[in-house]
């Protein structure tokens, strides 16, 4: 299929698309099951996108709510540990023995990426290997 034919029938699957949308759910309107937001996949993914066989419940269940009262409280705990980073982590020294058990404990999934970079020593990383990018990438 050449270049004209492939801006043709996207051209064709645009205008489609456009009719569908403008149309809406009024009667008669085609959907697609994924595009529906009662599609059973969408009522089966958590909040991480893992897909369960079941339903999940509308309403938090007594060990749904604890766990996230453990992750406010685990948030609130990490958060105090980073305004004092240093204290808890050097690259020279490593992790404390707090931050190790804390890390066991695990990291909550708001902090993950920050605290990753942090124990990863990122941004001493991105000094050190400055412009090798630029280098590999020639």
């Amino acid at each position: 299929m050449g270049d004209y034919e492939l801006i043709q029938k996207a051209a064709i699957e645009r205008r489609e698309i456009v009719n569908k949308y403008e149309k809406g759910r009024e009667e008669g309107a085609e959907i697609d099951p994924w595009e529906d937001p009662e599609f059973s996949v969408y009522q089966t993914t958590d909040r991480f996108g893992f897909i369960h066989d079941t339903t999940l419940p509308s309403i938090p269940d007594a060990v749904e709510t604890k766990a996230r009262l453990q992750e406010v409280e685990r948030t609130q705990k990490w958060v105090k540990m980073i305004k004092h980073w240093k204290k808890y982590f050097s690259y020279e020294r490593g992790p404390s023995e707090k931050l190790t058990r804390r890390v066991y404990k695990g990291i909550p999934h708001a902090l993950r990426g920050d605290i990753w970079f942090r124990l990863l020593s990122i941004s001493r990383l991105k000094q050190e290997q400055h412009g090798i990018y630029e280098v590999l990438y020639m």
